[in-house]
């Protein structure tokens, strides 16, 4: 029979709260000091599904600005890789990365780290969409590490030469007043591309960069409205990062545009998250460590581009985050 103080004991031991575990710290010699502490890192991360497996490796998804990360993934790119046999997990950056894009970085940075150290050592790729694009390729530049546990870069829609803000949708809300720190040095010109170049700005882990261009006048507010604007001028613009291709260009990577697989496709900006043309282009990376081709994918052509939305991706998604992107600019106007 228990005693009466072992009771106790049992009893305060199973009605005190639980000491969370602090979060690993991730400390390597040459690479740039974190500025933010480990367990608000780690807390960005976030797995659907569970923790990778060997039966299914990990892939981080890093959103772009005024979203987040489930807005810009939950719904297209994790259940299309979870249905390929790959395990999905997103950062989440903070203020809707609309703050310093350095910081941003730590959270790439340091989830590398901490998704390899969940799947059991296996090796994360990364996919990105727009400013996750730069903010990755940042933490692949001044976390040398990263470089031994990151396998592969596919950058969607990135601006790794700085956006034109004069023709791009991100004017709507940067002006003198509400112009929001990533959107300044989003900005062509801007110190953080200066800082970004001459650094080691080049592919630094094998890397497939993917663009797309608007045939004709296609914005955010004709995708919305579902007008398409009948302008005979002809754009290559994919609405937000201006202008597309310049942007796209990394030194060693493999770069690509969706017409290369599907001509004449029209994809804006926000489209590419959830265009069946840009994840095949994105799936034949990830299978083929980080090098996209597109002799590859041609016998998939008829499949591919006969459908405008990826497998397992719900196709109202790429809509809903225009709308939530207008709403969110719309309320700095």
């Amino acid at each position: 029979m228990r005693s009466l103080a072992t009771s106790l004991l049992i009893t305060i031991a199973a009605t005190a709260p639980v000491a969370r575990r602090a979060a690993p710290s991730y400390i390597f010699a040459g690479d740039a000091p974190f500025s933010v502490n480990a367990d608000a890192l780690a807390a960005a991360l976030t797995c659907p599904g569970g923790n990778p497996t060997a039966a299914a490796p990990p892939v981080l998804l890093v959103h772009g600005t005024a979203t987040t990360g489930d807005q810009s993934w939950g719904k297209g790119y994790v259940p299309a890789l979870r249905a390929e046999g790959y395990t999905p997990c997103y950062v989440t950056l903070p203020s809707r990365a609309m703050d310093d894009m350095q910081v941003s970085s730590e959270y790439v940075a340091y989830n590398l780290h901490y998704l390899a150290s969940l799947s059991g050592g296996l090796k994360p790729a990364i996919i990105s969409h727009s400013q996750g694009g730069p903010v990755s390729q940042w933490a692949l530049q001044f976390w040398p590490s990263t470089r031994s546990v990151a396998r592969a870069f596919i950058p969607l829609s990135p601006d790794f030469d700085g956006v034109d803000l004069a023709i791009s949708e991100l004017s709507a809300v940067c002006d003198l007043i509400d112009c929001q720190p990533s959107l300044w040095q989003q900005s062509q010109g801007s110190n953080y591309y200066k800082a970004l170049h001459a650094g080691d700005f080049r592919a630094l882990v094998p890397t497939t960069s993917i663009w797309t261009k608007v045939c004709r006048e296609v914005t955010l507010n004709s995708i919305i409205s579902h007008q398409t604007s009948t302008s005979t001028d002809i754009h290559k613009l994919d609405g937000v990062v201006t202008p597309p291709e310049r942007n796209a260009q990394l030194p060693s990577a493999t770069v690509l545009n969706v017409g290369q697989l599907c001509p004449l496709r029209l994809v804006n900006h926000l489209q590419v998250t959830t265009d069946a043309a840009a994840f095949a282009i994105a799936l034949d990376a990830l299978k083929h460590d980080g090098k996209a081709s597109i002799a590859r994918l041609v016998p998939q052509v008829l499949s591919v581009c006969t459908r405008t939305t990826a497998k397992n991706m719900d196709d109202s998604m790429s809509a809903n985050l225009a709308t939530l992107f207008k709403q969110f600019l719309d309320g700095f106007m």
